[in-house]
């Protein structure tokens, strides 16, 4: 029985759903001899298109007139045979067409196989891989840009960087411990591996915290509306994404639920998610979604805070401002055109719900990310990258508590090699001690 990347598998690439022109891909080994039982065309060469009917091999009916795009050898996209039908668009059809196929020897391709092909048969990087898929969910012509830009993996330089850097230190700390005699070498004590271990931790931060603030744009800013009951958060949602998708009452407690919609300015894509008003209530399923609004709080970047006019802030809307500490707070008063301009409150984003004056929100919510340079090449956009990043973070982070302890160099070195391990993963490298050896016998003269 073949293994999995052996099958010639098959999928309907164009999508499923009604359209002029479909494309069902197949690639592997079989694929031409799969299709040369269906097709009643020529098989072409490779990068050429034949044209022909696709027929049912067992009642020789035929069921569509087709164009196939041949692909042969390992110079296209997945390394292997490929070949695509171009059909005519219709769900039935092209779902014939695939299921013939099936029949035939294929096998249903699992979701990114294709592009997994591609990485296995080192046509394109994990990298280009994980971007080719951003691209694919863009939402925004932002997003669309960001994903673009990681075709090159730009951000690489950075990480190459700074494990240098930590080789350069551990390398030091290495020829210390095993060359502790000569004079000619340069001291690595506590003192020293603190300063420069701290310098480092630094660096992280930036890239780390300049990264947060982009990945931001690049997945879409979550922005929690809160506030007591009946202030207008549903409102707002709705007025916002150009829908009544939460229900609006007089009734206090409406919204037991979080209710969630996109909308976009400029081309950011921000996340709203309105939430129950926080109040003091006895009735358990209010009480549900009332904690679930103190969780969208908490995983939101932006929180949204809802007031209405003459009501003074009580006992809840502090539990929200304590809630919000570390977020991007925006205090808005609702109902602005209850008020005479002498009436307006100081500190607070004006709004009007009914009437869709929401410019001032609007540019209160896209304030913090207009001077973030999407071009920046110490900024991460790779969750896997990032997230490989902050491991290394905690590893800094942990030599530098144990250094605080009075733990020496010898014995933090081990975490400083997680961290090194972190950043070399990164880039896919094997983390091994032969690049260490290098190091340090590169960079220093031992008199050996």
């Amino acid at each position: 029985m073949k293994n999995n990347i052996q099958d010639t598998i098959v999928a309907i690439s164009s999508g499923n759903v009604n359209q002029a022109i479909s494309i069902i891909r197949l690639s592997g080994e079989d694929s031409i001899e799969i299709v040369k039982k269906v097709f009643s065309g020529k098989v072409g060469k490779d990068k050429t298109i034949t044209y022909g009917n696709i027929i049912d091999n067992i009642t020789g009916k035929i069921v569509d007139e087709v164009l196939v795009n041949w692909f042969i050898g390992n110079k296209n996209y997945t390394g292997e045979n490929t070949v695509e039908i171009n059909a005519h668009g219709g769900i039935v059809v092209t779902n014939k067409i695939l299921n013939l196929l099936i029949a035939n020897g294929a096998r249903l391709a699992n979701r990114g196989e294709f592009t997994r092909r591609a990485f296995l048969n080192g046509k394109i990087s994990l990298d280009k891989a994980e971007a080719i898929n951003s691209l694919i969910h863009a939402k925004t012509n932002k997003q669309a840009e960001i994903a673009i830009s990681q075709f090159n993996s730009k951000d690489n330089l950075i990480i190459e960087n700074l494990i240098n850097e930590l080789l350069t230190i551990i390398s030091l700390i290495e020829i210390n411990i095993d060359y502790s005699d000569y004079n000619d070498i340069k001291e690595m004590d506590a003192n020293t591996l603190t300063s420069q271990l701290s310098k480092f931790n630094r660096k992280l931060d930036s890239i780390i915290n300049k990264s947060e603030n982009a990945c931001d744009i690049y997945k879409g800013i979550n922005v929690a509306i809160v506030g007591r009951p009946n202030t207008g958060k549903s409102s707002l949602l709705n007025s916002l994404i150009g829908s009544q998708k939460a229900i609006v009452t007089n009734i206090p407690g409406t919204t037991r639920d979080v209710v969630e919609g996109e909308f976009q300015i400029n081309g950011f894509l921000f996340n709203l998610i309105d939430t129950a008003g926080i109040r003091q209530t006895k009735d358990l399923v209010e009480s549900i979604g009332i904690e679930r609004s103190k969780n969208a709080i908490k995983e939101a970047k932006i929180v949204i805070h809802m007031h209405e006019p003459f009501i003074k802030e009580n006992e809840e809307d502090q539990i929200i401002k304590e809630l919000s500490k570390g977020k991007v707070y925006i205090p808005v008063m609702n109902k602005q055109d209850l008020l005479n301009k002498d009436q307006y409150p100081k500190n607070m984003v004006l709004i009007s719900s009914k009437e869709n004056s929401l410019w001032e929100l609007k540019n209160a919510l896209v304030k913090n990310y207009l001077n973030i340079d999407l071009d920046d090449p110490q900024i991460i956009f790779n969750n896997r990258k990032l997230s490989l990043l902050k491991q290394a973070k905690i590893s800094i982070n942990t030599a530098l508590e144990s250094l605080s302890q009075g733990l020496g160099p010898e014995v933090v070195i081990l975490d400083i090699n997680e961290a090194w391990g972190s950043l070399s993963e990164i880039l896919n490298k094997k983390h091994d001690n032969e690049a260490l050896l290098d190091n340090i016998f590169s960079k220093f003269c031992l008199g050996k």
